[in-house]
C-alpha cells in the first residue's frame, strides 16, 4: 500500500494506531491531524486499556514533518499550522488517560 493512512483496530482492550506515509513515514499536517484525533479517541474509548503505536512499512518508523510542507511555508498562519502538527500529537499523548507503547 503505497496511500498514506492512519488506522486504528481494537483486539483484546488493545488499539494499535498505525500510520504510513510513502516517503519514509515523514507525516503531512492531515496525517498528524488524524493521528492526533484517533490517539484521543482510543484513549477516551472505555474497551481500550493500552494503545500500541506504530509505523506501516519496513523502513523508517517517522521522519518528522513533511519537508514539502516545510518549504511551502509563506506566512505566519501557516508556519503556525505546521508547527503545531507534532505539538498536537504530543499533546494527544501526553492527555491520554491509557499507556501509549511505541512499536519501533
Amino acid at each position: 500500500m503505497n496511500e498514506p493512512y492512519v488506522k486504528q483496530e481494537i483486539n483484546n482492550n488493545i488499539a494499535t494506531i498505525e500510520f504510513f506515509h510513502p516517503a519514509h513515514n515523514s507525516l503531512p499536517g492531515d496525517l498528524l491531524a488524524k493521528l492526533a484525533k484517533t490517539i484521543t479517541e482510543a484513549g477516551n474509548n472505555y474497551e481500550v486499556k493500552v494503545i500500541i503505536l506504530k509505523s506501516g512499512g519496513d523502513r523508517t518508523f517517522c521522519a518528522g514533518a513533511s519537508f514539502n510542507e516545510l518549504i511551502n511555508i509563506n506566512d505566519a498562519e501557516t508556519g503556525k499550522v505546521f508547527f503545531s502538527g507534532f505539538a498536537n500529537v504530543i499533546n494527544a499523548m501526553r492527555k491520554c488517560p491509557k499507556f501509549i507503547i511505541g512499536r519501533i
